[in-house]
């Protein structure tokens, strides 16, 4: 992704959330980001999708995209024809808090590094990326904590952030996180849009690189 790209992406990602997000908190949590955090230039991934510089950003973006997409084209339309089996259509302030935010988790943990392959029997060094992360509490939940010390969520917003790995982020079979993310999954729709637009993004829309 070129520099020009990169800051394209940031001027976006600022000015949707300030489109959408009224909340107290907004204009400090995006002082943070600019000012503490490489979330505008980071990788949103070592090794699979948007491993490159400017990939968080630009995967923040997607999935509110697509979030958006999905609310308004499919949920939306169900749920007021009472097709759903909710009934009260989703705050379009929610998912951009939601889809914006919810991987920060990933803000600082991923460090240049060189790394080595094999190529026709020889080894060769490519550049990439480690994970060090001085605050290990985790993905979504992580994302929560870190959200709420600039801005008051709702309910559905945390479950949706928190699950939005959906059933990758579970431990061990039979543990209790499966009973608590099926909970989840039927409190609010946001939970379960948040996870489908990541996983699209993620799967359907956006590229490895191969170094």
């Amino acid at each position: 992704m070129t520099k020009a790209q990169m800051a394209e992406n940031k001027k976006r990602f600022i000015a949707l959330c300030q489109q959408y997000i009224k909340r107290p908190g907004l204009d400090k949590i995006l002082t943070y980001l600019e000012k503490k955090t490489d979330f505008f230039l980071a990788p949103t991934s070592t090794n699979y999708h948007l491993n490159e510089d400017g990939g968080l950003c630009k995967h923040s973006l997607n999935v509110f995209e697509i979030a958006m997409d999905l609310s308004e084209k499919v949920l939306t339309p169900r749920i007021e024809s009472k097709q759903s089996v909710f009934t009260e259509p989703i705050n379009p302030e929610s998912i951009a808090i939601a889809a914006l935010f919810h991987d920060i988790c990933k803000t600082n943990i991923y460090k240049p590094c060189e790394k080595f392959k094999k190529v026709d029997g020889r080894w060769v060094t490519y550049p990439g990326w480690e994970i060090k992360d001085e605050f290990p509490f985790g993905h979504g939940e992580k994302s929560v904590i870190m959200l709420n010390w600039f801005m008051s969520l709702k309910k559905e917003e945390m479950l949706a952030i928190r699950w939005h790995m959906g059933m990758f982020d579970m431990g061990e079979m039979g543990s209790p996180q499966r009973y608590s993310h099926r909970e989840a999954v039927g409190t609010h729709p946001l939970v379960v849009l948040l996870h489908m637009a990541d996983m699209f993004a993620s799967n359907c829309v956006e590229k490895t690189t191969e170094y």
